[in-house]
């Protein structure tokens, strides 16, 4: 199941032969969803390219793009929160939360011009997502489920990307810690103006999402076009 939530930049995305899907300003949008979401989830990021048709990111073409180039603006624009977080266990909670500047240029530098510095901005992510100081030194693999989550939006929300895909990340939380970490998820993207797609099988989570658009139908849309 997926759904989509934009608040802040516009982006869009278009697959041929099914409904045109505009993320806009201030608005978005939930998708109750059944099989194969996290998979579409990962073509609307670049990770993976369509069998047919064709997909737009902020006006780009996914496929017009070597590997390469679609890594790099991944790393520029896109923000992902995996369904099992991906944080590297080694590093710190800081460290994680930093890890987008590393990679994007143009992250840092919007981290930089919004906070003085990439690392105010990570340690002001944090304190908003509710981690105390005393945790940013710990090595991710010593966090509960929880905390981990929290971390992994901090880093997909660092340098301000213009979107951030969340595949299905409440789907191990208890329904207190889900509403607490989607009411901190909404706020931060509406703070920094960065749109939302959120994949998610439960569709309680609807409520304070703009639109509501329907996985099954899109599945229906490309089957007749498909036929």
């Amino acid at each position: 199941c997926s759904s989509g939530a934009s608040c802040g930049t516009s982006a869009k995305a278009r697959l041929t032969g099914v409904p045109r899907a505009s993320v806009r300003s201030a608005r978005s949008s939930f998708r109750p969803t059944q099989r194969f979401a996290s998979s579409r989830a990962r073509v609307m990021a670049g990770v993976l390219l369509p069998q047919a048709g064709r997909v737009d990111v902020l006006g780009q073409d996914w496929k017009s793009k070597s590997a390469a180039q679609r890594d790099s603006f991944r790393a520029d624009h896109v923000g992902y929160i995996f369904q099992q977080f991906n944080l590297l266990p080694y590093l710190s909670v800081l460290d994680n939360v930093l890890l987008p500047c590393r990679f994007s240029k143009r992250r840092s530098q919007q981290a930089i011009e919004a906070c003085g510095s990439a690392a105010q901005q990570a340690e002001q992510l944090l304190t908003h997502m509710g981690l105390p100081r005393t945790m940013w030194q710990q090595a991710a693999n010593e966090l509960s489920v929880g905390q981990q989550q929290r971390v992994a939006a901090a880093r997909a929300l660092m340098g301000q990307p213009d979107l951030v895909i969340a595949d299905e990340p409440t789907s191990a939380l208890d329904a207190a810690r889900r509403d607490q970490f989607m009411l901190l998820l909404r706020d931060q993207c509406r703070q920094h103006r960065t749109t939302l797609v959120f994949v998610s099988h439960d569709e309680r989570l609807a409520e304070g999402f703009d639109e509501k658009i329907s996985l099954p139908e899109l599945n229906q849309a490309t089957t007749k076009v498909a036929a």
